[in-house]
């Protein structure tokens, strides 16, 4: 993965969520810079980890990509393309690759992507993709609570009212047969109400 994505951006940042499993060795070893966490705080923990990082620097965007194996370097260039094109949020879609989606995923994330649609105004598709470009001027802006799940969430409903120009972009739909951690109808009802929360309680970012 992280010798996919060197050759595309300048920074290659990876957080370990207390994996011990020698991620972070392979990492630092194929060229990332690595932050490892000394216990598992959840994948919201690791992005803010990971943002603080990145926004005080005279960066542009920020490319997310999980490290579970889902996401293929290779489409990457296109999520940078939409930027470049003018998109300050880019969400990779694997929506286009419905076949190769387990099903239980697919419909979870379309009834999630109903829930975010109505509390953003963006017409979102595969919201729950961590699979995305976002201008850094917009992350800025945002100040994110989200321990876990809700993360893709929670910068959707606080970023909304400063996109100017969503793109969706296909994605390759890749699922092996490891070990995941998120359970799609009982993460994405919990993530849902995260949603309506994080917009009912005034929690955008003026």
């Amino acid at each position: 993965m992280v010798s996919g994505l060197c050759p595309l951006v300048s920074d290659v940042l990876v957080i370990d969520d207390g994996s011990g499993d020698g991620t972070a060795e392979a990492a630092r070893a194929a060229g990332a810079r690595v932050f490892v966490h000394d216990r598992n705080r959840g994948k919201g923990s690791a992005v803010r980890t990971g943002l603080a990082d990145l926004l005080p620097r005279p960066i542009t965007h920020v490319a997310f990509v999980d490290a579970d194996g889902q996401h293929d370097p290779s489409d990457l260039p296109r999520l940078l393309d939409a930027a470049r094109r003018g998109a300050d949020f880019v969400i990779g879609s694997r929506f286009s690759n419905r076949e190769t989606m387990p099903a239980k995923n697919y419909w979870a994330n379309a009834i999630g992507d109903k829930v975010l649609s109505r509390m953003t105004g963006l017409p979102v598709e595969d919201g729950q993709s961590g699979y995305r470009v976002i201008s850094a001027a917009i992350l800025r802006q945002v100040t994110l609570t989200s321990r876990r799940y809700a993360i893709e969430n929670e910068i959707l409903v606080k970023s909304c009212r400063k996109v100017q120009r969503l793109e969706i972009v296909p994605v390759k739909t890749i699922y092996g047969e490891g070990r995941r951690h998120y359970r799609p109808f009982r993460d994405t009802w919990v993530t849902s109400w995260a949603t309506v929360h994080f917009k009912t309680t005034g929690s955008e970012e003026s």
